[in-house]
Parts: structure tokens; sequence; C-alpha cells
């Protein structure tokens, strides 16, 4: 029987965070969108920065769709034995809407959000390349994301949201309130 969460939010909301901790305390497969993103970067030999994953995710839409990525994911999903999984980094309402239309009611979105101070500082602290180091590069990546991604119609398709403002604890509260609300024993 699959059962699907998918975690949408901000970039530094804490959707890595959750996405681990569901597969490490929950046994739940962890499928990360970006991953493919990656991996098809390495196929082409192209050097995976946020601009190149940007421009890559960008082209391959455009080639082949825009659920290019989700379908890939929904592959890996079938292909597991346990269907029992955890989806990180959904970032379209129109994935959203292609995960419901295959997996029903066995789908739950779930939307993690933080201001937008502590998710500059997440950033910061975590050190990623292409994260920005100032407050101004910040908020023009926000500003670039919901023009891209349209997240906040993304956003309003959550089942459940989780507001990651405090310790890693808190969000591991919150996430096991939600397994017991929606995953079956």
């Amino acid at each position: 029987m699959a059962t699907v969460i998918a975690l949408v939010g901000d970039i530094g909301s804490g959707k890595g965070a959750a996405a681990d901790y569901l597969e490490q305390r929950y046994q739940l497969h962890k499928h990360t969108v970006s991953d493919f993103i990656r991996s098809e970067a390495r196929a082409r030999k192209v050097k995976p920065t946020r601009e190149n994953l940007e421009k890559l995710s960008a082209e391959l839409r455009e080639r082949f769709g825009k659920q290019y990525f989700i379908k890939k994911v929904i592959a890996k999903i079938e292909s597991d034995r346990d269907k029992r999984c955890v989806i990180d980094g959904v970032r379209l309402a129109s994935d959203v809407s292609y995960l419901r239309r295959h997996f029903g009611n066995k789908v739950k979105v779930v939307f993690i959000t933080a201001s937008l101070r502590t998710r500059f500082e997440r950033m910061k602290a975590r050190g990623r390349p292409g994260d920005p180091a100032f407050w101004e590069q910040f908020l023009l990546l926000e500003e670039k994301e919901e023009h891209e991604f349209h997240l906040s119609r993304v956003f309003r398709l959550a089942d459940y949201t989780i507001r990651n403002e405090g310790k890693l604890s808190e969000l591991h509260n919150n996430l096991d309130v939600l397994i017991e609300k929606y995953i079956p024993k």
C-alpha cells in the first residue's frame, strides 16, 4: 500500500531535515526531487551549482514536460517494494496535482515554513554552494523562487502545515504527530 508524504516549503525551511527524520525514525523511503536533477547534471558533466541546476531543470521541463521530475520520482516509488515514502522538494502545484491523481488519498502534502530571517540564518549556517551569503541576495533568491515556481500556490494545496522556527526536537515532535495522524500502523 502506498503512503506518500510530499514535503513542500521555501528554501531553508527544514524540508531536508524533516525528510531525513522521517527516513530514519519511520523507515520511509526518501526521494529528493533535486537528486534527479543532480543525476542529470552528472550525466551531462555539468557543475552542480544552484544556477546550473536551475537552468538544467528548466531545460528538461521545457523539453519533456512540467512533470518530468515528478514522473521520475513516481517511477522510483513504484519500483520500491515498500511504497511508504517521503518526497523532499516538490516545487510545482502541477506536481502536487499529478501526485494526487496517481496516488489518490494516499498522498499527504506537508508545508514546512519558517520566517525569512530564520531561513536566511539556516542557509548561511549550512553553507551549500549557491546559498546566499548576504540578506539582499537571499531576498532576490526568494523573489526568483516565487516567480519561477509560484510556491504560494503549492503551499495552499497542503494538507498539513508545520511552522519550523524552533529546535530540531520541535520539528521532530510535529512530524511524530503527523505520522500518528496519517500513516497506518
